[in-house]
């Protein structure tokens, strides 16, 4: 379900564009010239900043919406998110919103025929030749529905990928392919090669190396930040177990059907001719009253952990039930957990970070010693601060055994690395003397491994496809006799050689010059709008605002951490001085 990658033929077969230059001069000249006050309010709740001025919130969440829909809309389902998927649709959509303004700056539009046009004509939503309302209908109501993304909202983001194309094809005037470069792709993939290789690994190599107490102490002395010991936590903790609150007889039919009727799509699938099919309510009547059962046991343990919350706060007075009490009037066994870092998987908790971030956040007052319910795989948590250690700079003998390996793992590399440069160095002297690779690699006792004939089109049958990698990014540029560099692998070095490379026939090149040609193209067009949309972001003064207030906001909260820390030290020294 390709929708997006068809977008842009469709739109390259209706309009013909010129004017690279122009785009590149004229895009934001507007910018440039307006002026105006821009209030305190206006830049507070920016998401950003273009050459000083304020960019809406509004504008930025709507760009990081459809950069989602269209990375959803590529892999045909909705993105699981991470953090890590996360920031990169954030880098995407500050690229997508910079290039709309630019394409808007020069007065590029998509009317409504367009998208229209654009919808109709995708294979998808076609049958026999014909747009189908059906199929589109079933798209809106199943896929759309389940990205939790409306009619208008996509219709609006084909809207946005149709002045985004025509700005893609103002930029590829500037792209060509010049026919000696689709020879060299060509020659590339279709020429046999013949390879010879060695490898070098850190195995071979580790006994030969010695490091000394001086020499992990002075390795300690130089990267003392590796060996820093953070800060950890040990907490008291109450479960709400899940199971506790199963009842699956008191999950209504009413509530089965009404919870079928809204989740339809769960349990339709594509079947012969694409068409969708939906399985009947008796097939899966007992999968949902399980699930809904699951789900009321899951709320019900969720309120009983915040009502064990609420009776842990202090009263009007102050006066509140130690965890224990409240523990034991709840009918709950508190248990201890073991000593965690921040980042540590807890050993027989099925919880994830959520449980150390809470941990890490309490204080040992009487307002913030305990935690608010923490959502575990099986059941909720509820925490109390037991203590905390901070972090700390070990002495060398704490940490000599850490320091001497990681000294030792630094002397393999540093070792590996000579020894691979005097070897090539050495071969390829021996070539220029007319020696065979073989006989170059001789002295080293080194394995020597010759490949089949192969093309990279077509890859070759090998046990350890790493190296296969490695080795073929390396000769493509390569002539017969010809050595690689010393290639890093994971766990040593590879030093190839080209034995032979027989030419491809040119006949094959004269029937797909073309399509090698398109391909090279288009890898440069989309090569050339991406770094068109970082230069108008970078010649634009971009900031990214939130990015600096999350930042700052975390250097805050731990700021406080350390105020609060030092407070309650000192309130501490002064009742010690008291008692004393």
């Amino acid at each position: 379900m390709m929708f997006i990658s068809k977008f842009n033929k469709l739109i390259r077969n209706k309009f013909v564009w010129s004017g690279f230059a122009f785009i590149v001069i004229l895009s934001f000249v507007a910018w440039q010239t307006q002026t105006g006050a821009v209030s305190e309010e206006e830049t507070k709740n920016a998401a950003g900043m273009l050459d000083g001025k304020p960019v809406p919130a509004a504008e930025m969440s709507s760009a990081y919406f459809n950069s989602y829909l269209y990375m959803s809309l590529m892999v045909g389902r909705p993105l699981k998110m991470t953090p890590r998927v996360d920031e990169a649709l954030k880098h995407m959509a500050w690229r997508r919103l910079i290039a709309l303004r630019g394409a808007q700056e020069v007065r590029l539009t998509s009317s409504s025929e367009e998208v229209v046009a654009a919808i109709q004509q995708q294979p998808f939503f076609q049958e026999k030749g014909r747009f189908s309302r059906e199929r589109y209908a079933a798209f809106v109501q199943q896929f759309l529905a389940n990205l939790r993304a409306t009619e208008n909202q996509f219709e609006n983001h084909i809207r946005q990928e149709i002045l985004l194309s025509k700005a893609r094809l103002m930029l590829a005037q500037a792209a060509w392919v010049a026919p000696l470069e689709t020879e060299q792709v060509y020659h590339q993939l279709y020429d046999t090669f013949i390879v010879s290789y060695v490898m070098l690994t850190r195995d071979e190599l580790e006994h030969t190396v010695k490091v000394s107490d001086a020499e992990a102490r002075a390795y300690f002395v130089a990267h003392t930040n590796d060996f820093i010991i953070p800060e950890k936590m040990r907490v008291k903790y109450v479960t709400f177990p899940f199971a506790r609150f199963l009842d699956e007889g008191a999950v209504e039919d009413a509530d089965l059907r009404s919870y079928y009727d809204e989740h339809i799509e769960d349990f339709t699938t594509r079947g012969t001719g694409d068409l969708l099919s939906a399985r009947s309510f008796e097939e899966v009547e007992d999968t949902l009253r399980d699930r809904l059962a699951q789900e009321a046991a899951s709320t019900a343990a969720g309120e009983h952990a915040a009502e064990f919350e609420v009776a842990l706060a202090p009263d009007r007075k102050g006066q509140a039930p130690s965890f224990e009490t409240a523990a034991r009037a709840a009918g709950l066994a508190v248990a201890t957990s073991e000593v965690f870092t921040l980042n540590d998987r807890i050993t027989g908790l099925p919880v994830g970070l959520d449980f150390n971030k809470a941990a890490f956040a309490l204080r040992p007052t009487s307002d913030d010693y305990f935690s608010y319910p923490i959502l575990g795989s099986n059941a909720f948590y509820l925490l109390a601060f037991e203590n905390k250690t901070d972090q700390r700079i070990p002495a060398f003998d704490e940490v000599r055994s850490a320091a001497r390996r990681a000294a030792l793992e630094q002397a393999v590399s540093n070792k590996l690395a000579q020894t691979a440069a005097a070897i090539h160095q050495t071969v390829a002297d021996a070539l220029g003397r007319g020696r065979t690779f073989e006989q170059a690699i001789r002295p080293y006792h080194l394995e020597v491994i010759t490949t089949d004939p192969f093309a990279v089109r077509t890859g070759l049958d090998m046990e350890d496809t790493a190296v296969f990698y490695e080795l073929t990014k390396n000769i493509l540029f390569l002539n017969p006799g010809e050595l690689t560099d010393a290639i890093p692998i994971e766990g040593g070095v590879v030093i190839g050689h080209v034995d032979s490379r027989i030419m491809a026939d040119r006949t094959l090149l004269e029937s797909i010059k073309n399509e090698l040609g398109q391909y090279i193209r288009k890898r440069r067009e989309d090569f050339a709008f991406r770094e068109w949309e970082e230069y108008l972001l970078a010649t634009h003064k971009f900031e990214d605002t939130a990015a600096k207030k999350k930042a700052a906001a975390e250097d805050s909260d731990e700021a406080e951490q350390a105020t609060d820390d030092e407070m309650q030290t000192t309130g501490d020294e002064k009742e010690n001085d008291i008692v004393d």
